[in-house]
């Protein structure tokens, strides 16, 4: 079997799933940041985390430079012809999108619904670009990711992971940073925005999300920072499950 029947296979929702839901991680960010929300989901619900190269088990893979050359990868990926959703957080929200907008030009079925996380909409990109942290020096890079709640103790004790991380990390938030998106008309997906309270982006940015959907807009508010979705993972999973699965 060739290696895209494989993909193919892999990406296939299970016999009797309502979809496969594929979710793209944020900057520095694996498919294993996942696990949790996949194992909160029902059987109807398939949890396929998407890996980026550079990382997890495409580690010996370069790391892509552009915001548009990680969407490409990412479609790839997919199997978007099988009823399917996209899960995004952080700049993994904005690389959803962007997969959404190139199953569109390529006349591809849309995702099901878009469901993002800790992000502001790229309405107004120049309002609420994030701030640049590519290039700060080691520890004052650490320290925000550290603040932005980023950064449990496991992985902050251990410099040599730290060594590990940095290159990606800076790898992505370049390419985020250099990202100038063109006007985005509404797509014709369901998206559900899912925020923490105590987040850099504001309740307004996140309410921005309604402008780029022609069908039904939510807006989900948890306690937490950036990283709220570590302590809500069975909450993320009920609201996704209902969405996709609302006989379920």
């Amino acid at each position: 079997m060739t290696t895209a029947a494989l993909r193919a296979r892999a990406s296939a929702p299970a016999e009797g799933a309502a979809a496969t839901l594929y979710c793209i991680p944020h900057a520095g960010g694996n498919a294993a940041f996942y696990a949790t929300l996949g194992a909160q989901l029902p059987a109807t619900v398939v949890c396929r985390p998407l890996e980026l190269p550079g990382r997890g088990r495409r580690h010996r893979e370069p790391l892509h430079t552009s915001m548009e050359a990680m969407a490409r990868d990412l479609c790839s990926r997919m199997a978007p012809q099988a009823p399917y959703a996209l899960f995004g957080h952080s700049m993994g929200a904005l690389l959803a999108l962007l997969c959404a907008i190139r199953a569109q030009e390529d006349g591809l079925p849309p995702p099901r619904a878009l469901f993002l996380s800790a992000a502001a909409a790229p309405v107004d990109w120049e309002q609420c670009r994030p701030p640049a942290l590519a290039s700060l020096p080691s520890q004052a890079l650490w320290d925000r990711v550290a603040v932005m709640g980023g950064l449990p103790e496991p992985i902050a004790a251990s410099q040599e992971f730290l060594k590990y991380l940095e290159p990606i990390l800076r790898a992505d938030l370049a390419a985020l940073e250099a990202w100038n998106p063109t006007p985005i008309a509404s797509l014709p997906v369901p998206i559900t925005v899912f925020l923490g309270d105590r987040d850099t982006v504001t309740e307004q940015q996140a309410r921005q999300w309604r402008r780029l959907t022609s069908r039904e807009f939510r807006l989900h508010v948890f306690p937490g920072d950036h990283f709220y979705l570590q302590d809500h993972w069975r909450t993320l999973a009920d609201h996704i499950s209902r969405t996709l699965d609302p006989s379920g």
